[in-house]
């Protein structure tokens, strides 16, 4: 797989999930866009990719909940290069919730981060990926195709993001662009767990079982099978949602 010199915009990619994928990516030599809300955290990213690549990588700080924000980042995008390869909307937002709890601030929190982002994003790119021909790939949730306890606004935005992904791979296929999910199951190593009140260590040790595999993922393996999804080597496949959660979903 090669991405030498190619236009890849990872957003969430301060921390966990996100920057690994961007750290993937530069070791192919690509040209990296990070989109984060922490700038100290993007800065030291974008120092370790730049090095790694030998192209210096684009830092740009932002919430992609906001549209004028996302406006920008596009704006930015293509002033700089005029040329984007591959998109993938990894930002996300987790908040543990139920029927007994979930509130209209959970569900729009996921909304407006996990769905409007991809959303926004996306149609705003088409432009520039049907230029180059590139390929969109959405970061999902297993919880989108298997009931997952305390996940329901969650699940909502996870289901909306696979349907959309979809819709783009139909409209876009003809012009040669493609357009997957990955949907995850338990990955170690991130702090969107923490963020959620929840301890990653209990909460790991509940799922475990779970998982005919018996392991945890690790974001390097996200960024594994997110560069192989965006590779020739996968260029027919496309409109897919291609689970990653060690057997979880499959009973």
């Amino acid at each position: 797989m090669s991405f030498k010199d190619q236009v890849i915009l990872i957003t969430g990619s301060s921390s966990g999930i996100g920057k690994s994928i961007a750290i993937h990516f530069s070791k192919e030599n690509a040209k990296l866009i990070l989109v984060g809300r922490s700038k100290p955290a993007l800065d030291e990213v974008k120092a370790i990719c730049s090095k790694n690549s030998g192209h210096e990588a684009l830092a740009i700080q932002a919430d992609v909940s906001n549209d004028g924000q996302v406006e920008e980042i596009v704006e930015k995008v293509t002033l700089a290069y005029g040329a984007l390869h591959v998109l993938v909307n990894n930002a996300g937002v987790f908040i543990s919730d139920d029927i007994f709890s979930a509130t209209t601030a959970s569900f729009d929190a996921h909304i407006n981060v996990n769905l409007r982002s991809v959303f926004n994003l996306t149609r705003l790119f088409v432009p520039l990926l049907v230029k180059s021909k590139g390929n969109v790939i959405n970061i999902s949730g297993v919880e989108a195709v298997k009931y997952w306890e305390g996940l329901l606004t969650d699940s909502l935005s996870k289901v909306a993001i696979q349907h959309f992904t979809k819709y783009v791979a139909y409209e876009l296929g003809p012009k040669k662009v493609r357009s997957n999910s990955l949907a995850l199951g338990y990955v170690t190593g991130t702090k969107i767990i923490e963020r959620a009140n929840l301890d990653p260590e209990e909460f790991g040790r509940g799922f475990l079982p779970s998982v005919p595999l018996g392991e945890f993922i690790k974001p390097e393996d996200v960024a594994k099978t997110v560069a192989f999804i965006a590779s020739d080597a996968a260029k027919h496949i496309t409109g897919q949602n291609i689970v990653m959660d060690g057997g979880f979903s499959c009973y």
